[in-house]
């Protein structure tokens, strides 16, 4: 039996390729065409349609190939994906901008030397007045002690370098500083107030101690059956006040004294280090530094200078505070007088078998109150206080006017002091560095001692005072 099995080849398109299963037909065809058929020609029929078929190669009948797909895919070839290369490389980079960073520095620069270029007069003009006028301010003082004798000349007083120096206020005009002087006034003076300082806080007690007997006599005065009691109790009163006062500022005067000589040994500590730290930073004169003609700092003259008007200017504010205080308490000690005065006058139109001295008159007046013996039982501590007040304000008083007189002589000596170190300084009479230091390390050591002292001796005075009233 034949099994016929025509297969038509599928029409391959143009631009296609013929799939591997048309290949595999291709080669069974070749194989078929080997095989002879068992029919001969003769028992052949007649040509059909399928003998056509099969004589003719192209038409022959091909076996079936089973595929799992009939048709394969055409293999897609792959692209090889390109790298992009770099617009600008890395080292065309770096060299634009190092050029670009040239180009600017040399561009800045054009305009700054062209700008100095310019600027280079004008410069030239305002550093040469600056240091002109620089040259001046450090002659100056120079210039007017070499120039001062032509200034008794005709129209040379009126010149510029003959006019006198206009200085703020409260600044010395001082040219020159004299310490050996300003220690010697300070220390004659200091010691002489110190040493009469003692004998003021044992005044100021006195004082009080009787004003605190006046207190009691007064009371007996009002109560009493004189006739004019409310007048002599409201003199007493009066004469309580004074006493208050007066003892007060001998107290005070002499605080003032002990502070006084505090701030003198702090400034005068406080020049001594300046100086020492001034010529321990000076120059040597073999330097370099001392070659320089221009000197930006202040130096070592003038340092001195300027610690010198500071301590002068202090001594001369705490001599005026010393004064004001004396002058009140010589006040204080007049109205006392005055209060003594007036309580005599009452006393002696009162009674005038009453001839005592205004020393002795509270001592008096307290006896007559007291009648007899008996009142006056346990009265001896205050009569001898009422019988000494004259004595105590006497003294009161000499201390007090001793101690404006020294003041007023220290205020003469530190004027004639300011007067001399105001005027120009005398050709090679300029004090040596260590002769300044010397004086004030000397003067600082008398007063220190002489500080010590005067407490040793107000201790003394103290005690012995507060030991007879205890008696």
């Amino acid at each position: 039996m034949k099994i016929k099995q025509l297969e038509e080849e599928p029409d391959v398109g143009e631009g296609e390729e013929p799939s591997l299963t048309h290949r595999d037909d291709d080669a069974s065809s070749d194989v078929w065409e080997d095989i002879k058929d068992p029919l001969s020609s003769s028992e052949r029929g007649p040509p059909s349609a399928a003998s056509s078929l099969r004589s003719n190669p192209s038409r022959r009948r091909r076996p079936f190939v089973a595929d799992t797909s009939r048709r394969a895919r055409p293999i897609q070839p792959t692209r090889n994906k390109k790298v992009k290369e770099p617009i600008v490389e890395q080292e065309q980079l770096n060299e634009a901008l190092a050029a670009g960073a040239k180009c600017t520095m040399y561009y800045v620069r054009d305009v700054i030397g062209t700008a100095i270029r310019l600027l280079r007069r004008p410069l030239s003009w305002i550093l040469f007045l600056y240091l002109l006028g620089l040259l001046f301010s450090r002659l100056s003082n120079t210039l007017r002690n070499a120039f001062s004798p032509l200034c008794i000349l005709p129209g040379m007083s009126s010149t510029a370098l003959c006019r006198p120096m206009d200085y703020p206020d409260g600044h010395s005009n001082a040219r020159w500083a004299d310490f050996p002087q300003m220690m010697n006034v300070q220390s004659s003076t200091f010691e002489q107030l110190l040493d009469e300082s003692a004998g003021g806080s044992a005044l100021s007690l006195e004082v009080k101690k009787a004003e605190l007997a006046t207190v009691d006599l007064a009371t007996a005065v009002r109560y009493s059956d004189l006739k004019c009691h409310d007048i002599l109790a409201d003199s007493l009163s009066a004469f309580v006040q004074n006493a208050k006062r007066t003892a007060r500022g001998l107290t005070r005067l002499n605080s003032k004294v002990g502070g006084a000589v505090d701030d003198i040994m702090a400034i005068n500590g406080y020049a001594l280090r300046t100086i020492q730290d001034t010529q321990a930073n000076a120059p040597s004169p073999y330097s370099l530094r001392a070659l320089i003609p221009i000197r930006f700092g202040p130096g070592t003259q003038e340092v001195i200078l300027e610690v010198f008007t500071d301590a002068m200017e202090t001594l001369s504010r705490t001599i005026a505070r010393l004064i004001v205080e004396a002058e009140v308490s010589l006040i204080h000690l007049n109205e006392l007088q005055e209060s003594l005065h007036t309580i005599h006058e009452i006393v002696s139109r009162e009674d005038a078998s009453i001839t005592a001295a205004q020393s002795d008159l509270l001592a008096e007046l307290w006896t007559r109150l007291g009648g007899n013996r008996r009142a006056l039982r346990g009265m001896d501590d205050r009569l001898s206080l009422l019988k000494d007040l004259g004595s105590y304000r006497q003294k009161a008083l000499a201390h007090v006017v001793a101690a404006l007189q020294t003041l007023h002589s220290m205020s003469e000596d530190m004027e004639d002091l300011r007067e001399r170190v105001a005027a120009p300084e005398i050709v090679g009479g300029r004090i040596p560095l260590d002769v300044h230091i010397g004086s004030i390390q000397s003067g600082l050591e008398r007063l220190r001692e002489g500080r010590i002292k005067a407490k040793e001796r107000e201790e003394k005075t103290v005690r012995r005072v507060l030991g007879i009233g205890s008696d």
